[in-house]
């Protein structure tokens, strides 16, 4: 089976590398065996950007303008920046889970003259690829001029937009400091990239699951004393390599039942939801919908405990410590295990009368089952907002920023806008459902195909948590911690042979 290609896209002008320099990378990497050597590269190759510059004239007090020319006539051949630190981490994880990776400098393209270059290039590496690391520096709490000029280059090509969807991204930020804008703009990017239809992955569980790789460095060269920052991007490239992996597998195999889509409403007036949404959902194909209205259930707030969940045990065990028999999230807890994909949906509109909402309960409880190892690992989440114009509760970026935290791969948001009662976009509507149940199905192939060959185990690392990373130590939560793990694994190799054909398998079937 052909592996994946994972293309790492640098979005800075101060980039070391260019053309050769970006070619010789991938090479680098696969001499690189361990972390220990990966951390002495990365060491040595920052030390040498930082004596570019000031070989290019830095400790004159020269003008940047002055040293920035000066470094473009190094052959961009040796050395490695801020972000390609980041991007570098990133794409050896990557290539440790079985990706080819290539650099480019975005930079090569979007230079600092302003003037586009070989842009068609750029595409074909685009087409080419099965997903993308863009790693940026921050900005004012947001992403490069180069890195939005890429976006915009996508946007721009319909052609190209047909052509990457359903391809992953994920993102690596650099600020100048440890709470410098990383997060939002690995928010905005990711919002503005699965809008054009890519499936989005951020950081990965043995870095908590949040939105991809966030270092800051004060300075050229200092990117090596932010180990913690590091190991974000390290998570980025393990998760995109995972995913991408996934996807590779589940070619050889269909689905033999339909596709399990969950949709939960978590905000609602008079069934809303189901009036606008049932007629697109009940005709997509080979599908099996159970839709259920939250609001509802009674469900209380998240009490914050220390420990959650209240003790390490199988995912179809209700481990909330909110018990009550009336509890809407115990009352639903096996339903909200069973699906593939899943569909939380809102209606959103400007009057508030009569309107109920369980939304922000409802994801504060979700901490359990983060927190119980993951339990929605590589699902496929598709918020889908029913909103009047005007109503600005800005659904579609609260969920894919909560959701994203679930170890889960997202979607683009499907939002049907109202006005004056009537669904003004319903072809979109339409159109970004079917396109999520194709993604969603690639993606369920792919999870339990790789429940055959062993994938690797999701476990919450509690950081920050110092009860919880005490209890986690214990021997009778390590050995019930492995049990679990076990259990987990048998229940997807028991599920993918029952849901799983292969391809010749299913060929023969139809003749």
């Amino acid at each position: 089976m052909p592996r994946p290609h994972i293309l790492g896209l640098s979005a800075s002008l101060r980039n070391a590398r260019s053309k050769a320099g970006s070619a010789n990378l991938a090479a680098e990497l696969d001499d690189i065996h361990n972390r220990e050597d990966l951390d002495a590269y990365i060491e040595d190759q920052a030390q040498i950007h930082l004596d570019q510059f000031i070989d290019a004239g830095r400790a004159e007090g020269k003008a940047f303008d002055e040293l920035y020319r000066a470094l473009q006539k190094t052959g961009g051949l040796r050395g490695l920046s801020n972000s390609e630190v980041c991007l570098v981490a990133a794409m050896w994880e990557a290539r440790e889970k079985g990706c080819t990776v290539e650099h480019v400098a975005l930079a090569d393209h979007f230079p600092a003259n302003g003037i586009d270059v070989d842009l068609e290039a750029l595409k074909t590496k685009l087409r080419e690829a099965d997903g993308f690391l863009l790693s940026s520096p921050v900005y004012f709490g947001d992403r490069s001029s180069i890195s939005h000029k890429f976006i915009d280059m996508i946007r721009a090509d319909s052609d190209l937009r047909d052509d990457l969807a359903g391809k992953l991204y994920a993102g690596l930020a650099v600020g100048a400091k440890r709470n410098g804008g990383q997060e939002t703009t690995l928010i905005y990017q990711m919002l503005d990239l699965i809008n054009l239809d890519l499936l989005a992955v951020g950081n990965d569980s043995d870095t908590t699951s949040q939105y991809g790789g966030t270092a800051h460095a004060g300075d050229i060269g200092t990117i090596p004393k932010d180990e913690y920052g590091i190991n974000t991007c390290l998570g980025t490239g393990r998760r995109i390599g995972r995913v991408a992996a996934e996807l590779a597998l589940g070619k050889e195999s269909r689905l033999a039942d339909p596709l399990r889509l969950g949709m939960w409403v978590l905000q609602d007036r008079n069934d809303e939801v189901a009036k606008m949404a049932m007629p697109f959902l009940q005709e997509l194909d080979n599908v099996d919908l159970r839709a259920t209205n939250l609001t509802g259930y009674r469900i209380r707030p998240c009490l914050a405990c220390d420990i959650c969940p209240t003790h390490v045990g199988p995912d179809q065990e209700y481990r909330c410590i909110i018990a009550r028999r009336d509890d809407g999230m115990k009352q639903l807890h096996d339903d909200l295990l069973w699906p593939d994909v899943l569909v939380p949906a809102l209606y959103s509109p400007r009057d508030r009368q009569g309107l109920d909402s369980v939304y922000q309960q409802f994801m504060e409880r979700t901490r359990y089952l983060r927190r119980g190892d993951y339990v929605y690992t590589d699902r496929l989440v598709v918020p889908l907002v029913f909103e009047e114009v005007g109503a600005n509760e800005h659904f579609d970026i609260r969920m894919m920023t909560s959701f994203i935290r679930h170890h889960t791969v997202m979607s683009k948001p499907v939002v049907g806008l109202i006005h004056n009662g009537v669904l003004i976009n319903a072809e979109d509507v339409k159109r970004d459902l079917a396109l999520a149940v194709r993604h969603g199905r690639r993606l369920a192939q792919g999870r339990l195909s790789a429940a055959n060959i062993g994938a690797d185990a999701t476990q919450y690392n509690p950081v920050g948590y110092v009860l919880s990373a005490a209890k986690d130590k214990e021997a009778a939560t390590m050995s019930a911690r492995e049990q679990a793990t076990a259990q987990r694994h048998t229940e997807m190799v028991d599920e993918a042979q029952a849901r799983l054909v292969s391809i010749d398998e299913k060929r023969a079937i139809a003749q």
